[in-house]
């Protein structure tokens, strides 16, 4: 009689069983499930919703949603969610000005994953622009992934300058010799007659973005990377100081309307405009709305704040994470780099944006050296590549929401209303130390 009960056959096959199942269970499964994707934007929304039936040809059995969510209510529901156990996005981005907000408190408060095991294992931080993970990283430890890079060029009219003989990018290496040129006989008085009918340069005077970007040109942010405010500093008095004197010379400031709307581009398209600062974003926006002008501008670097000093900044940003509420990090994760980390979507991000991609295996596709016929045939996607090393890291301070709330009127009051800088600086930085100081429990 045999001796086990069923006979040397079940016998057998449960024996293989026993042996093969460490090695079916050790195979790595297939990722699916459902995944929530939050973001703010509507050119990031139509590139995701374009792409998001290939991942989930990819990922049999995965489902992925995509919903566009208004920057402040995003903000909001992103904080709501943190503290609840509803409603939460797996993935998430957030506007690079506010993301500090979320870093407030220990790490076990962060309502984001750390990434930073990720990114290191699969070397991913070799790969990306080094500054640009900078905002998103905290005591060491990263949260984030950024969707850009934002350098900034100024865009000259060559054609208005050039019947006057003027070289702008060999004349005005730093800014002093740039607003020099501005003042020249014809360039802002188009008769020659004393009268200006034209603007040297288009600011934004009604909140805190140029004066930041100009700020961080010089290698300073409103922070430093202890969290120390620094935005009353002799530096940063000095710079808005120099920025608010520009906007009370006649015609060499057009003061940037606050709506962003039709009349932003109205002084471009009637020759009224010489000059503007343009982060890569915005000099797609420029190609888009103003396409009267095409073939007239070109893009240099920006004017160095001093003989040999950096020639480019940052204007805006996102971080993109997963939070800590997501039931499948894995799937998430795989999303993350789908839509980030991938060089033929990435160089079709920029010809459809001109949003200069984190990665720089991107920059080397040869779209980026093509002439662009709308500044000239320039080979605009080469000058960014080129200037994107150079742009300044910027500290997110967990207070910079609160700080921001104050800037804006301030550069509104020194640009509109002729306030003293240093004063208006201070007061503003005053009341965030004695914040900080209130919240230190939080630390």
């Amino acid at each position: 009689m045999s001796a086990f009960p069923l006979g040397r056959a079940p016998f057998v096959i449960l024996i293989m069983f026993f042996v093969a199942a460490p090695f079916v269970l050790a195979r790595p499964q297939p990722l699916k499930g459902n995944v929530e994707y939050w973001t703010f934007a509507q050119t990031h929304y139509d590139e995701y919703i374009g792409r998001v039936k290939e991942f989930e040809k990819r990922h049999p059995g995965t489902t992925v949603r995509v919903s566009k969510v208004q920057e402040s209510i995003l903000r909001d529901k992103l904080a709501a969610a943190f503290l609840s156990d509803t409603n939460a996005p797996d993935l998430v981005e957030v506007e690079i000005s506010h993301v500090g907000r979320f870093f407030q408190g220990p790490a076990s408060d962060v309502g984001f994953l750390d990434l930073t095991d990720r990114l290191h294992s699969e070397g991913w931080f070799d790969k990306l622009v080094p500054s640009r993970l900078v905002p998103w990283t905290v005591k060491g430890r990263t949260y984030g992934v950024p969707h850009d890079v934002h350098p900034v060029v100024l865009l000259y009219r060559k054609d208005l300058l050039d019947p006057l003989g003027i070289d702008l990018p060999k004349e005005a290496t730093t800014w002093d010799e740039f607003y020099q040129v501005l003042q020249r006989p014809g360039v802002l008085d188009s008769r020659k007659n004393g009268k200006r009918d034209r603007y040297g340069i288009m600011h934004n005077g009604h909140e805190m973005g140029h004066f930041r970007m100009l700020l961080l040109q010089r290698g300073m942010d409103f922070f430093n990377d202890r969290g120390e405010v620094q935005f009353d500093s002799p530096i940063a008095v000095d710079t808005l100081r120099r920025f608010r004197e520009r906007f009370y010379v006649d015609h060499l400031v057009f003061r940037q309307p606050i709506n962003w709307g039709p009349d932003l581009y109205g002084p471009m398209k009637e020759d009224r405009l010489i000059c503007a600062v343009a982060p890569d974003w915005f000099y797609g926006s420029i190609k888009t709305n103003a396409p009267e002008v095409a073939g007239k501008w070109r893009a240099m670097p920006l004017p160095a704040w001093e003989p040999g000093g950096r020639r480019t900044s940052t204007m805006g940003g996102t971080m993109v994470s997963i939070t800590k509420k997501t039931r499948n990090p894995e799937l998430a994760w795989e999303l993350l780099k789908f839509f980030n980390f991938e060089r033929a979507a990435l160089v079709e991000r920029y010809r459809q944006t001109r949003i200069l991609p984190p990665l720089r295996a991107a920059w080397t596709d040869p779209f980026f050296s093509e002439p662009d016929p709308y500044c000239g045939g320039q080979a605009v996607g080469k000058l960014l590549a080129q200037l994107a090393e150079q742009v300044p890291p910027v500290q997110q301070g967990k207070y910079m929401s609160e700080a921001i709330t104050f800037l804006n009127p301030v550069v509104y009051r020194c640009t509109a209303m002729m306030a003293d800088p240093e004063s208006e600086l201070k007061r503003a930085a005053e009341w965030v130390r004695n914040r900080q100081k209130a919240d230190r429990f939080n630390e």
